[in-house]
């Protein structure tokens, strides 16, 4: 990229796995805004190899089930193995597994009954080809803590109660008159009214966060909306404003694809790019436009006849995103020769039937309509305009065309959006309604049934939730700016949300202990979601008194850092050498080891594990090389196609440019001598004149 000026060409012949630095999507997003195509060499592996690894806490409480995954990767499509699991030499797990994913995980849950260091081992013998064994076998070290002490503040026996107190070391109280005192790790408060939090219990609960420890509010009936939080100096702690959430015109989108057989063909002769596969690419991007995070989008396909891909989906949940857009990768064309557009404009029309909300219907199509099925084509698109569907039509063509073609007649007679596209540049749809005013969405009146399901995937609380949960009622609140929407109910209300105050973290759970709306939350694997909350709000559950070692596993190869927690100067020593240590903050320390061989170390009784090279951990090609390579407009090769690799870019390198050119100087001379032609006729017709007379 540093020798890049745009419009240039970068071939990546590589296994598209990177292991510092940014990822592959971010590093072609970026090359992609200065026009540079990136294409890749997709390589069959000479040899299989896997790989094994263990992801999980460092830090984990005494007693608590621990969940850790291990982590198996191959470079081939098959492979059969035995996995062994071992914590401090003890088999816990074992099994002959045949693997024909890229990727396999499986999580192994552990409690630990002793503190101090514990060793996690995992190890793979594989019954075929393994080019590399020195990646059979991967280390983690634990260090296991007492229960970190909590304060609850609660009036009554509840779920919550005997979840956290089986969990960690609980005080209960009716009020904040135990005293916010530095032993305990967070405070949790189970339904409080505002006025049940007097201004010294603020100042002090205030402080108590900022300076690193935990805050867990639990809704019901005497919080947030219902207890006066609204504009108080506590709300200001808080991740969320108690008022119902707001109401934006949220859309309910369907996505209408043309995948009849005209889209079989290249899109740009040479490419290897079907229309298909451009129309897929222009579905990822929408899907992917921020404009649409508070849409329900579902998608449609029509061939000979229509299919439903996907039910309408609540975008902005990162998890049923990245579904949604794998699934429509996996689109494969179903053959048909005709194209039934009716049908699939009929089958949106059906899936936004009940749609309270602003209704759009964006269709994606080569622009091909076969002449008997035009007029019926417009009898659903009229019957869905006047029912105040906005519809936006997309032609996907080889080159831009001034002629008026059927599909484009279509959208003007039913007052649709149109514009043409051409590989491999994107489109820009907007369904924003600029004269909706913002309202407030009311709580529901009658008690219901409310699905919940996770948010957004990348955080602590709930990267591996698995939650599958109803609960009855909840406090409705809007989530302010910074603050991480974690869990939701369907229609995308609040129910989990975090953020850092201070050095400190909160959380709102907006709905109850478990007494009333959400005793489902409290049993079975969805306990995980309560559990992982109060151990991000911990954060280090171990005791800051004496000396603190944090530092983390790491591949050979790589330096480890170590921080040191203490109240003085820490003397150090490892393999019989005195550590140089540096200070960084008030009672903190910082300083760093170089672990040339593989195995487990300790630091004094902190255990390092240190495995194989990490340019070992990644095998085979990157899965998700060509989706991202295509997305922006590059082509992945097999080694077999390389050859056309230099004709593409030949015909990608001719490029049309518009230079102004002055057509002022023929005119100025034409100008110049029609004056002198005038002067000089002038000029003889007086010579003449004089002559004569």
């Amino acid at each position: 990229m540093q020798y890049a000026r745009g419009d240039d060409h970068i071939v990546l012949v590589s296994d598209g796995n990177s292991n510092y630095g940014v990822e592959l999507a971010d590093a072609v997003s970026v090359v992609s805004k200065t026009n540079t195509t990136v294409y890749l060499i997709d390589q069959t592996p000479d040899h299989n190899d896997v790989s094994v690894r263990i992801i999980g806490s460092k830090n984990v409480i005494i007693g608590n089930k621990n969940t850790f995954r291990i982590v198996v990767q191959q470079a081939g499509t098959h492979a059969a193995y035995e996995l062994a699991v071992k914590v401090d030499d003890e088999v816990i797990y074992h099994s002959r597994i045949e693997q024909f994913d890229p990727v396999k995980v499986r999580p192994i849950s552990h409690a630990f009954s002793t503190l101090g260091t514990h060793v996690i081992s995992a190890s793979i013998t594989p019954e075929g080809d393994d080019h590399f064994q020195s990646n059979n076998a991967f280390d983690k070290s634990v260090y296991v803590v007492p229960k970190p002490a909590i304060l609850l503040i609660s009036d009554e026996e509840s779920n919550l109660r005997d979840t956290v107190s089986d969990l960690y070391d609980v005080t209960v109280s009716s009020s904040g008159s135990a005293g916010f005192q530095e032993k305990y790790k967070a405070v949790i408060l189970d339904d409080r009214y505002i006025e049940s939090i007097s201004p010294d219990d603020l100042d002090a609960l205030r402080g108590f966060v900022s300076d690193g420890r935990g805050l867990l509010v639990v809704g019901g009936e005497k919080s947030y909306d219902r207890g006066g939080y609204l504009d108080s100096d506590f709300e200001k702690m808080l991740p969320v404003k108690s008022y119902p959430s707001e109401y934006y015109g949220m859309n309910d989108v369907v996505i209408v694809m043309d995948i009849s057989a005209s889209t079989f063909s290249e899109i740009v002769v040479g490419t290897g790019v079907t229309f298909l596969d451009y129309e897929k690419a222009l579905v990822i991007d929408i899907l992917d436009d921020k404009d649409f995070r508070d849409d329900r989008v579902g998608v449609v396909a029509f061939g000979g006849k229509a299919y439903e891909v996907s039910g309408l989906t609540y975008l902005d949940n990162d998890a049923a995103r990245e579904l949604l857009k794998e699934t429509i990768m996996s689109i494969e064309p179903k053959g048909e020769i005709t194209t039934t557009l009716d049908q699939g404009l009929a089958m949106a029309e059906e899936m936004l039937t009940n749609s309270a909300g602003a209704k759009d219907v964006i269709i994606v199509s080569d622009g091909n309509i076969d002449a008997g099925i035009y007029e019926s084509s417009l009898s659903v698109a009229d019957r869905m305009n006047n029912a105040n569907t906005k519809m936006h039509f997309i032609h996907v063509m080889s080159s831009p065309t001034d002629l008026l073609t059927k599909f484009e007649e279509l959208a003007h007679r039913v007052d649709g959006t149109y514009q043409q596209t051409t590989y491999p540049a994107s489109v820009a749809i907007s369904t924003a309604q600029p004269d909706a005013a913002p309202t407030p969405t009311p709580p529901p009146e009658e008690p219901g049934t409310y699905t919940v399901s996770v948010f957004t995937r990348k955080h602590f609380i709930t990267e591996h939730l698995d939650l599958s949960a109803t609960i009855t009622g909840y406090n409705d609140v809007t989530s302010k700016l910074g603050a991480k929407r974690l869990v939701v109910t369907g229609e995308g209300k609040p129910i989990v949300c975090a953020w850092r105050y201070g050095l400190g973290r909160v959380v709102a759970w907006s709905t109850d202990n478990g007494g009333a709306w959400s005793s489902a939350l409290y049993i079975g694997n969805n306990s995980q979601l309560i559990s992982s909350v109060v151990n991000w709000v911990i954060g280090d559950p171990r005791s800051e008194e004496g000396v603190v070692i944090e530092a983390d596993d790491v591949f050979l190869g790589d330096v480890c850092d170590i921080t040191i927690t203490s109240d003085t100067i820490p003397n150090m020593v490892f393999g019989g050498d005195t550590l140089d240590i540096s200070r960084i903050a008030e009672n903190t320390y910082k300083t760093s080891i170089d672990l040339d061989e593989e195995g487990v170390y300790y630091l004094s009784d902190y255990g390092i594990a240190v495995n194989y090279p990490i340019e070992y951990l990644d095998v085979g090609m990157n899965p998700d090389a060509e989706k991202v390579i295509q997305l922006h407009g590059g082509r992945v090769y097999n080694e077999s196609e390389t050859g056309m690799l230099l004709s593409d870019v030949k015909r990608r390198s001719v490029r049309t440019a518009y230079e102004p050119v002055s057509q002022k100087t023929p005119f100025i001379l034409a100008a110049l001598a029609l004056f002198l032609i005038e002067v000089i006729a002038r000029r003889v017709r007086e010579i003449t004149r004089r002559k004569g007379g």
